[in-house]
């Protein structure tokens, strides 16, 4: 019996991963959550960060930004707001533009609330990236 579980990666416009599992981290909103073969039921919503999936000893890394993440009958499913894998990052140019944003003031709270999201969403971006 194979102890893997099914995971699907899906996106409004595409499917990012199709394939089976031994274990998978994902970025939940409120911290990271690991599943294995016959994990619970489980439902969250997705938060901004990195989603690693181990096949004995290859591991992919994809980041996802906001959606929601399933867990049932050992399939694994994220419907992504966003979604990238690895290789569809230019660490080079995320750093820059990482660096581009935290040098920028904020002229009221709601630029402030803006700002924090998109260097969030860089930071997860060249963190994958830098794998």
């Amino acid at each position: 019996m194979s102890m893997k579980i099914n995971c699907s990666i899906l996106t409004p416009d595409r499917v990012l991963y199709e394939g089976q599992v031994h274990f998978a981290v994902v970025q939940a909103y409120d911290g990271e959550v690991g599943f294995l073969f016959n994990h619970a039921p489980f439902v969250s919503e997705l938060g901004v960060g990195e989603v690693r999936l181990r096949t004995g000893d290859l591991t992919e890394y994809l980041v996802v930004e906001g959606g929601f993440v399933e867990m049932r009958d050992n399939h694994l499913t994220l419907l992504a707001e966003t979604a990238l894998k690895k290789e569809d990052l230019n660490r080079s140019e995320l750093e820059k533009s990482l660096n581009e944003f935290l040098s920028k003031k904020s002229e009221s709270p709601e630029e402030r609330i803006r700002l924090e999201v998109e260097v969030r969403r860089l930071k997860a971006r060249v963190k994958v990236a830098s794998h």
